[in-house]
Protein backbone atom coordinates (compact mmCIF):
# COMPACT_ATOMS: atom_id res chain seq x y z
CA UNK A 1 0.00 0.00 0.00
CA UNK A 2 2.46 2.58 0.35
CA UNK A 3 4.40 3.41 -2.55
CA UNK A 4 4.27 7.16 -0.30
CA UNK A 5 6.19 5.58 2.27
CA UNK A 6 9.51 5.30 1.18
CA UNK A 7 11.22 3.36 4.16
CA UNK A 8 13.82 0.99 4.20
CA UNK A 9 16.33 2.72 1.58
CA UNK A 10 13.31 3.43 -1.01
CA UNK A 11 13.48 6.93 -2.35
CA UNK A 12 10.17 8.97 -2.97
CA UNK A 13 10.70 9.52 -6.47
CA UNK A 14 11.46 5.82 -7.48
CA UNK A 15 8.45 4.55 -5.41
CA UNK A 16 6.13 7.25 -7.04
CA UNK A 17 7.65 6.40 -10.32
CA UNK A 18 6.76 2.67 -10.16
CA UNK A 19 3.14 3.38 -8.79
CA UNK A 20 2.38 5.91 -11.23
CA UNK A 21 3.27 3.35 -13.93
CA UNK A 22 1.09 0.41 -12.38
CA UNK A 23 -1.86 2.71 -12.13
CA UNK A 24 -1.34 4.00 -15.43
CA UNK A 25 -1.29 0.43 -17.14
CA UNK A 26 -4.50 -0.88 -15.03
CA UNK A 27 -6.19 2.42 -15.43
CA UNK A 28 -5.61 2.13 -19.38
CA UNK A 29 -7.79 -1.63 -19.36
CA UNK A 30 -10.31 -0.24 -16.93
CA UNK A 31 -13.85 1.47 -18.36
CA UNK A 32 -15.77 4.32 -15.99
CA UNK A 33 -12.45 5.19 -13.90
CA UNK A 34 -13.87 7.53 -11.14
CA UNK A 35 -13.08 11.09 -11.73
CA UNK A 36 -9.42 12.36 -10.63
CA UNK A 37 -7.47 9.01 -11.43
CA UNK A 38 -6.58 10.55 -14.66
CA UNK A 39 -6.13 13.89 -13.69
CA UNK A 40 -2.26 15.22 -13.83
CA UNK A 41 -2.40 15.53 -10.15
CA UNK A 42 -4.73 12.18 -9.97
CA UNK A 43 -1.08 10.20 -11.43
CA UNK A 44 1.29 12.49 -9.97
CA UNK A 45 0.64 14.13 -6.71
CA UNK A 46 -2.59 12.47 -5.75
CA UNK A 47 -4.47 13.40 -2.93
CA UNK A 48 -2.63 10.87 -0.35
CA UNK A 49 -6.02 10.10 1.84
CA UNK A 50 -8.23 9.35 -0.54
CA UNK A 51 -5.01 7.63 -3.04
CA UNK A 52 -4.37 5.38 0.22
CA UNK A 53 -8.09 4.10 -0.09
CA UNK A 54 -7.45 2.76 -3.73
CA UNK A 55 -4.54 1.80 -3.44
CA UNK A 56 -5.08 -1.81 -3.74
CA UNK A 57 -4.77 -1.40 -7.44
CA UNK A 58 -1.06 -0.64 -7.34
CA UNK A 59 -0.75 -2.64 -3.98
CA UNK A 60 -1.66 -5.77 -5.95
CA UNK A 61 -0.02 -4.84 -9.49
CA UNK A 62 3.16 -3.41 -7.24
CA UNK A 63 3.38 -5.43 -4.80
CA UNK A 64 1.74 -8.74 -4.48
CA UNK A 65 1.26 -9.42 -8.63
CA UNK A 66 -0.54 -13.24 -8.46
CA UNK A 67 -1.53 -13.08 -12.15
CA UNK A 68 -3.53 -11.35 -15.03
CA UNK A 69 -6.66 -11.78 -15.51
CA UNK A 70 -8.74 -11.04 -19.26
CA UNK A 71 -10.53 -8.00 -18.55
CA UNK A 72 -8.68 -6.12 -21.29
CA UNK A 73 -5.49 -7.90 -20.32
CA UNK A 74 -5.55 -7.16 -16.59
CA UNK A 75 -8.55 -7.38 -14.22
CA UNK A 76 -9.16 -7.53 -10.83
CA UNK A 77 -11.11 -9.66 -8.34
CA UNK A 78 -11.49 -8.75 -4.95
CA UNK A 79 -11.96 -11.45 -2.97
CA UNK A 80 -12.91 -9.96 0.25
CA UNK A 81 -15.90 -9.40 -1.67
CA UNK A 82 -17.19 -13.09 -1.43
CA UNK A 83 -19.13 -14.54 1.28
CA UNK A 84 -16.81 -16.30 3.28
CA UNK A 85 -14.19 -13.54 4.77
CA UNK A 86 -11.09 -14.14 6.27
CA UNK A 87 -11.14 -14.21 10.01
CA UNK A 88 -9.24 -14.17 13.29
CA UNK A 89 -9.05 -14.12 16.76
CA UNK A 90 -7.88 -10.72 16.79
CA UNK A 91 -9.72 -9.19 14.15
CA UNK A 92 -13.53 -10.36 14.24
CA UNK A 93 -15.56 -10.36 11.59
CA UNK A 94 -18.39 -7.69 12.07
CA UNK A 95 -22.30 -8.92 13.24
CA UNK A 96 -24.26 -10.28 9.33
CA UNK A 97 -24.74 -7.50 7.14
CA UNK A 98 -28.07 -6.87 6.02
CA UNK A 99 -28.43 -5.20 2.25
CA UNK A 100 -31.54 -2.92 2.52
CA UNK A 101 -33.21 -1.31 -0.24
CA UNK A 102 -31.69 2.61 -0.44
CA UNK A 103 -35.46 3.91 0.59
CA UNK A 104 -34.70 7.33 2.15
CA UNK A 105 -31.73 8.16 0.32
CA UNK A 106 -31.76 10.93 -2.24
CA UNK A 107 -28.76 11.48 -4.47
CA UNK A 108 -27.85 15.14 -6.07
CA UNK A 109 -25.35 16.40 -8.78
CA UNK A 110 -23.20 19.09 -6.87
CA UNK A 111 -22.35 21.96 -8.93
CA UNK A 112 -19.17 22.47 -11.25
CA UNK A 113 -17.14 25.13 -12.77
CA UNK A 114 -17.49 26.23 -15.94
CA UNK A 115 -15.58 24.67 -18.04
CA UNK A 116 -14.99 21.44 -15.38
CA UNK A 117 -16.54 18.03 -16.73
CA UNK A 118 -15.89 16.28 -13.59
CA UNK A 119 -15.76 16.54 -9.84
CA UNK A 120 -15.09 14.45 -6.96
CA UNK A 121 -15.71 14.56 -3.33
CA UNK A 122 -12.41 13.75 -0.67
CA UNK A 123 -14.10 14.78 2.57
CA UNK A 124 -16.70 16.29 4.48
CA UNK A 125 -17.25 18.55 7.69
CA UNK A 126 -18.33 16.69 10.74
CA UNK A 127 -22.00 18.52 10.43
CA UNK A 128 -22.28 17.49 6.57
CA UNK A 129 -22.41 21.28 5.96
CA UNK A 130 -19.05 21.86 3.90
CA UNK A 131 -17.22 19.15 1.30
CA UNK A 132 -13.93 19.35 -0.34
CA UNK A 133 -12.46 18.07 -3.50
CA UNK A 134 -11.87 18.93 -6.63
CA UNK A 135 -13.05 19.33 -10.11
CA UNK A 136 -10.67 18.28 -13.52
CA UNK A 137 -11.13 19.54 -17.13
CA UNK A 138 -10.93 16.97 -19.37
CA UNK A 139 -8.21 14.88 -18.22
CA UNK A 140 -5.87 17.38 -17.03
CA UNK A 141 -6.20 20.04 -14.85
CA UNK A 142 -7.23 19.46 -11.35
CA UNK A 143 -8.47 22.47 -8.91
CA UNK A 144 -9.27 22.29 -5.30
CA UNK A 145 -13.13 23.12 -4.25
CA UNK A 146 -15.68 23.57 -1.40
CA UNK A 147 -19.28 23.08 -1.66
CA UNK A 148 -20.94 25.46 1.35
CA UNK A 149 -24.08 23.59 1.26
CA UNK A 150 -24.52 23.37 -2.50
CA UNK A 151 -22.88 26.94 -2.99
CA UNK A 152 -19.48 25.95 -5.03
CA UNK A 153 -15.91 28.10 -4.37
CA UNK A 154 -13.25 26.93 -6.05
CA UNK A 155 -9.99 27.27 -4.28
CA UNK A 156 -7.56 29.65 -5.93
CA UNK A 157 -3.80 27.42 -5.51
CA UNK A 158 -0.33 27.61 -7.28
CA UNK A 159 -0.77 25.13 -9.78
CA UNK A 160 -2.88 21.93 -10.07
CA UNK A 161 -4.06 20.15 -6.88
CA UNK A 162 -7.00 18.63 -4.30
CA UNK A 163 -8.41 19.44 -1.33
CA UNK A 164 -8.50 16.28 1.43
CA UNK A 165 -10.21 17.79 4.37
CA UNK A 166 -12.24 20.57 6.16
CA UNK A 167 -13.70 21.24 9.47
CA UNK A 168 -16.85 22.57 10.38
CA UNK A 169 -15.39 26.30 10.08
CA UNK A 170 -14.89 25.69 6.48
CA UNK A 171 -10.90 25.80 6.87
CA UNK A 172 -9.90 23.52 3.92
CA UNK A 173 -6.33 21.52 3.45
CA UNK A 174 -4.55 19.77 0.79
CA UNK A 175 -2.05 19.54 -1.85
CA UNK A 176 -0.90 21.25 -4.41
CA UNK A 177 1.96 21.25 -7.55
CA UNK A 178 3.23 24.02 -9.47
CA UNK A 179 3.10 24.12 -12.95
CA UNK A 180 6.63 24.54 -13.38
CA UNK A 181 7.11 20.70 -11.58
CA UNK A 182 8.80 20.23 -8.45
CA UNK A 183 7.56 18.43 -5.29
CA UNK A 184 3.90 18.71 -3.69
CA UNK A 185 3.43 21.74 -1.12
CA UNK A 186 0.81 21.22 1.34
CA UNK A 187 -2.15 24.22 1.61
CA UNK A 188 -4.70 25.54 4.36
CA UNK A 189 -7.50 27.59 2.99
CA UNK A 190 -8.23 29.62 6.21
CA UNK A 191 -10.33 33.14 6.50
CA UNK A 192 -10.36 33.55 2.86
CA UNK A 193 -6.63 32.99 2.43
CA UNK A 194 -4.44 30.17 1.15
CA UNK A 195 -1.63 29.54 3.46
CA UNK A 196 1.24 27.26 2.40
CA UNK A 197 2.29 25.21 5.12
CA UNK A 198 6.27 25.47 6.18
CA UNK A 199 8.33 22.70 5.96
CA UNK A 200 11.20 22.36 7.99
CA UNK A 201 15.09 22.26 6.72
CA UNK A 202 15.88 18.86 5.25
CA UNK A 203 12.29 18.39 3.98
CA UNK A 204 11.80 19.22 0.07
CA UNK A 205 8.25 19.19 0.04
CA UNK A 206 4.59 18.27 2.15
CA UNK A 207 0.84 16.84 1.33
CA UNK A 208 -1.71 17.79 4.17
CA UNK A 209 -4.61 15.35 4.39
CA UNK A 210 -6.85 16.05 7.23
CA UNK A 211 -7.67 19.05 9.86
CA UNK A 212 -9.30 18.98 13.16
CA UNK A 213 -12.01 21.37 14.79
CA UNK A 214 -9.13 22.96 15.90
CA UNK A 215 -7.53 23.53 13.05
CA UNK A 216 -4.17 21.31 13.98
CA UNK A 217 -4.04 19.62 10.35
CA UNK A 218 -1.93 16.04 9.62
CA UNK A 219 0.02 15.29 7.05
CA UNK A 220 3.41 13.86 5.82
CA UNK A 221 6.74 15.60 4.48
CA UNK A 222 9.43 14.47 2.16
CA UNK A 223 13.02 14.06 2.19
CA UNK A 224 15.31 13.11 -0.21
CA UNK A 225 14.71 8.96 0.59
CA UNK A 226 11.48 9.29 3.12
CA UNK A 227 8.61 10.52 4.43
CA UNK A 228 7.92 12.23 7.85
CA UNK A 229 4.05 12.74 9.48
CA UNK A 230 3.79 15.78 10.52
CA UNK A 231 0.83 18.22 12.00
CA UNK A 232 0.96 21.55 11.20
CA UNK A 233 -0.52 23.92 14.33
CA UNK A 234 -1.71 27.49 14.67
CA UNK A 235 -1.98 27.93 11.12
CA UNK A 236 -4.11 30.56 10.97
CA UNK A 237 -1.48 32.85 12.93
CA UNK A 238 1.87 31.87 12.92
CA UNK A 239 1.85 27.77 11.19
CA UNK A 240 4.62 25.74 12.76
CA UNK A 241 5.21 22.30 11.98
CA UNK A 242 5.61 19.14 14.90
CA UNK A 243 7.11 16.09 13.34
CA UNK A 244 6.25 12.94 15.22
CA UNK A 245 7.76 10.49 16.42
CA UNK A 246 8.93 7.76 14.59
CA UNK A 247 9.46 10.15 11.60
CA UNK A 248 11.51 7.94 8.86
CA UNK A 249 9.02 6.32 6.69
CA UNK A 250 5.83 7.67 8.51
CA UNK A 251 2.43 9.24 7.46
CA UNK A 252 -0.36 11.25 8.91
CA UNK A 253 -3.64 10.49 7.48
CA UNK A 254 -5.98 11.36 9.81
CA UNK A 255 -6.39 13.73 13.17
CA UNK A 256 -9.43 13.49 15.54
CA UNK A 257 -10.74 16.52 17.15
CA UNK A 258 -9.42 14.82 20.84
CA UNK A 259 -5.81 15.61 18.69
CA UNK A 260 -5.49 11.55 18.32
CA UNK A 261 -3.24 10.83 14.92
CA UNK A 262 -3.90 8.20 12.53
CA UNK A 263 -1.64 7.28 9.35
CA UNK A 264 1.13 4.57 9.02
CA UNK A 265 4.64 3.57 9.56
CA UNK A 266 6.38 2.96 5.81
CA UNK A 267 9.09 0.14 4.79
CA UNK A 268 8.84 -3.58 4.41
CA UNK A 269 7.63 -4.04 8.40
CA UNK A 270 5.60 -1.45 7.60
CA UNK A 271 2.05 -0.86 9.92
CA UNK A 272 -1.23 0.80 10.66
CA UNK A 273 -0.67 3.67 13.85
CA UNK A 274 -1.40 6.36 15.33
CA UNK A 275 -0.38 8.87 18.09
CA UNK A 276 -1.86 10.27 21.10
CA UNK A 277 -2.37 14.16 21.91
CA UNK A 278 0.95 13.91 23.38
CA UNK A 279 2.51 12.57 20.29
CA UNK A 280 3.31 9.42 21.66
CA UNK A 281 2.79 6.87 19.10
CA UNK A 282 1.60 2.96 18.96
CA UNK A 283 0.48 0.49 16.45
CA UNK A 284 -2.69 -0.39 16.00
CA UNK A 285 -4.11 -4.21 16.57
CA UNK A 286 -4.16 -6.34 12.99
CA UNK A 287 -5.08 -9.77 12.30
CA UNK A 288 -3.01 -12.97 12.43
CA UNK A 289 -1.41 -13.28 8.78
CA UNK A 290 -1.44 -9.57 7.42
CA UNK A 291 1.15 -7.48 7.20
CA UNK A 292 1.66 -3.84 6.44
CA UNK A 293 -1.40 -1.34 5.94
CA UNK A 294 -2.15 2.05 7.33
CA UNK A 295 -5.15 3.88 9.24
CA UNK A 296 -6.20 6.05 6.56
CA UNK A 297 -8.65 8.16 8.66
CA UNK A 298 -10.55 8.98 11.60
CA UNK A 299 -13.28 10.47 13.57
CA UNK A 300 -14.19 10.50 17.38
CA UNK A 301 -13.23 7.17 18.45
CA UNK A 302 -12.95 5.17 15.37
CA UNK A 303 -10.64 5.03 12.74
CA UNK A 304 -10.70 2.98 9.30
CA UNK A 305 -7.72 1.49 7.15
CA UNK A 306 -6.40 -1.56 5.21
CA UNK A 307 -4.04 -4.15 6.08
CA UNK A 308 -2.58 -6.73 3.98
CA UNK A 309 -2.94 -10.97 3.71
CA UNK A 310 0.53 -12.27 4.00
CA UNK A 311 1.00 -13.44 0.34
CA UNK A 312 1.86 -16.73 1.27
CA UNK A 313 -1.96 -17.27 2.17
CA UNK A 314 -3.28 -15.79 -0.71
CA UNK A 315 -3.77 -18.33 -3.36
CA UNK A 316 -4.02 -17.62 -6.97
CA UNK A 317 -7.39 -18.43 -8.55
CA UNK A 318 -7.61 -19.70 -11.87
CA UNK A 319 -9.94 -17.49 -13.95
CA UNK A 320 -12.96 -19.93 -15.26
CA UNK A 321 -12.58 -18.24 -18.74
CA UNK A 322 -8.97 -18.34 -19.38
CA UNK A 323 -7.68 -21.26 -17.59
CA UNK A 324 -4.03 -20.27 -18.44
CA UNK A 325 -4.52 -17.29 -17.21
CA UNK A 326 -4.59 -17.42 -13.30
CA UNK A 327 -6.51 -14.30 -11.71
CA UNK A 328 -5.46 -11.36 -9.44
CA UNK A 329 -6.35 -11.76 -6.00
CA UNK A 330 -7.12 -8.41 -4.10
CA UNK A 331 -4.92 -8.78 -0.57
CA UNK A 332 -6.13 -6.56 1.31
CA UNK A 333 -8.17 -6.24 3.79
CA UNK A 334 -10.43 -2.91 5.31
CA UNK A 335 -10.75 -2.53 9.16
CA UNK A 336 -12.52 -0.09 11.58
CA UNK A 337 -10.85 0.02 14.68
CA UNK A 338 -12.77 1.62 17.72
CA UNK A 339 -9.89 3.50 19.72
CA UNK A 340 -11.60 3.12 22.85
CA UNK A 341 -11.64 -0.83 22.94
CA UNK A 342 -8.70 -1.37 20.23
CA UNK A 343 -11.22 -3.82 18.42
CA UNK A 344 -10.38 -4.37 15.11
CA UNK A 345 -13.54 -5.39 12.98
CA UNK A 346 -12.77 -6.76 9.17
CA UNK A 347 -14.75 -5.55 6.48
CA UNK A 348 -15.36 -7.13 2.85
CA UNK A 349 -15.57 -3.42 1.83
CA UNK A 350 -13.52 -0.43 1.55
CA UNK A 351 -14.63 2.25 3.75
CA UNK A 352 -14.54 5.89 2.72
CA UNK A 353 -15.58 7.56 6.13
CA UNK A 354 -16.40 6.98 8.97
CA UNK A 355 -18.51 9.28 12.06
CA UNK A 356 -18.36 9.43 15.46
CA UNK A 357 -21.20 6.99 16.05
CA UNK A 358 -19.31 4.05 14.07
CA UNK A 359 -21.22 4.06 10.87
CA UNK A 360 -19.33 4.20 7.65
CA UNK A 361 -19.54 4.91 4.08
CA UNK A 362 -18.24 1.33 2.03
CA UNK A 363 -17.54 1.10 -1.68
CA UNK A 364 -17.76 -2.37 -2.88
CA UNK A 365 -14.90 -2.96 -5.30
CA UNK A 366 -16.26 -5.57 -7.22
CA UNK A 367 -19.49 -4.11 -8.95
CA UNK A 368 -18.19 0.13 -8.44
CA UNK A 369 -21.36 0.36 -5.83
CA UNK A 370 -21.36 2.11 -2.37
CA UNK A 371 -23.83 2.23 0.83
CA UNK A 372 -24.41 2.96 3.92
CA UNK A 373 -23.45 1.01 6.79
CA UNK A 374 -25.11 1.26 10.37
CA UNK A 375 -23.15 0.66 13.26
CA UNK A 376 -24.91 -2.95 13.27
CA UNK A 377 -23.83 -3.82 10.16
CA UNK A 378 -27.23 -2.97 8.58
CA UNK A 379 -26.24 -1.24 4.71
CA UNK A 380 -28.04 0.50 2.60
CA UNK A 381 -27.22 1.03 -1.24
CA UNK A 382 -26.44 4.67 -2.17
CA UNK A 383 -27.99 5.52 -5.61
CA UNK A 384 -26.27 6.43 -8.39
CA UNK A 385 -27.29 9.47 -11.21
CA UNK A 386 -28.55 7.15 -13.52
CA UNK A 387 -29.06 3.13 -13.53
CA UNK A 388 -25.41 1.25 -13.51
CA UNK A 389 -23.26 4.45 -12.81
CA UNK A 390 -20.62 3.63 -10.97
CA UNK A 391 -20.20 4.88 -7.10
CA UNK A 392 -18.23 5.85 -4.66
CA UNK A 393 -18.69 7.40 -1.35
CA UNK A 394 -15.98 9.21 0.77
CA UNK A 395 -17.67 11.32 2.93
CA UNK A 396 -20.33 11.14 6.15
CA UNK A 397 -21.50 13.27 8.50
CA UNK A 398 -21.48 12.55 12.00
CA UNK A 399 -25.43 12.89 12.26
CA UNK A 400 -25.10 9.43 9.38
CA UNK A 401 -27.74 11.68 7.06
CA UNK A 402 -25.57 12.92 4.55
CA UNK A 403 -22.37 10.82 2.75
CA UNK A 404 -20.80 12.47 -0.74
CA UNK A 405 -18.13 11.28 -2.86
CA UNK A 406 -18.77 10.27 -7.01
CA UNK A 407 -21.59 8.97 -9.73
CA UNK A 408 -19.97 8.61 -12.66
CA UNK A 409 -17.74 11.32 -13.22
CA UNK A 410 -19.92 13.96 -11.39
CA UNK A 411 -19.47 15.14 -7.90
CA UNK A 412 -22.67 14.23 -5.83
CA UNK A 413 -23.84 13.78 -1.93
CA UNK A 414 -26.37 11.74 -0.80
CA UNK A 415 -29.14 12.76 2.02
CA UNK A 416 -30.72 10.02 4.13
CA UNK A 417 -33.59 9.90 6.36
CA UNK A 418 -32.33 7.59 9.76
Amino acid sequence: MTGDTMGGGATRSDGEDRDSAVVRSLLATVDDVPAGRLTSSGLLARGRRVRRQRRSTATVAGVLLLGLATVGGIGLVDAGSSDQVAQSSSLPLPPGSTAARPAGCTVEALALPARATSGQVNDGSPSGRYLVGFTAVGGSLATPVRWDGTKLESIKIKGVGEAHGVNDSGMVVGEGQRTSGGPSYAWAYVGGKVVELPVPPGYVGAEANAVNARGDVAGMMYTSDGTAAVVWRGVGASPRADVLSVSRGAVASGISDAGVVVGELGGVNGAPYQWDANGQGSQLPRAAGTVGGGAHGVRGGWAYGLVFRDPKNVPATPNANEAQRPTVVDPNESVLWNLATSQATVLKDRVGAVNTRGAAVVNHTVDRTAALRDPAGTVRELPGLTNGAHVYAYALNDAGTLAAGTSGSAAVRWQCVN
